[in-house]
């Protein structure tokens, strides 16, 4: 009677076969020679006298304590002082009527046909507008004119799915 076939060593089998090898790397790293006078101390390392002189390396860079730049007094009272460092922007969406969004485009293009061409992005127009915003209002100022203003009772807020 023929054997039957183990099911658990021919998948064992199939893996060995199938196992990969990591391949030689495209770049090896130089090799390090460790002479003796890298591992003993500097009086014993005259004293062995070896062939190759290594370089030495150079001192450690000494750190140099500079004072503190003198800040500008704000050119008015109004002006915020500019920050120590530049920050990359935050990404934000936000939503604009068609006339505010015909006006953004309408800055773009007369930055784009003016000598010198300026290439003005809405974004920019944006953040000017902020910037002049929170130097005239303060948060509160704003909050009250946002609530002042009429709502429209048709506007039922954000539509659902």
């Amino acid at each position: 009677m023929a054997e039957r076939p183990n099911g658990l060593a021919s998948l064992t089998q199939a893996r060995q076969r199938a196992r990969r090898t990591m391949p030689p790397p495209r770049h090896p790293a130089a090799p390090r020679h460790l002479t003796s006078s890298d591992t003993q101390p500097d009086d014993q390392a005259d004293d062995a006298g070896s062939d190759e002189q290594l370089p030495t390396p150079p001192p450690p860079l000494a750190r140099v304590e500079r004072a503190p730049e003198p800040a500008d007094p704000p050119a008015g009272e109004g002006t915020p002082a500019t920050p120590a460092a530049v920050e990359p922007p935050v990404k934000m969406t936000f939503y604009v009527d068609q006339d505010i969004d015909r006006y953004l485009e309408d800055v773009r293009i007369q930055g784009l046909t003016s000598r010198p061409k300026v290439d003005v992005s809405r974004s920019a127009v944006v953040r000017l507008a902020l910037r002049r915003l929170r130097e005239e209002m303060n948060p509160e100022q704003v909050k009250a004119l946002l609530a002042a203003q009429p709502t429209d009772p048709t506007r039922t807020g954000r539509k659902r799915r």
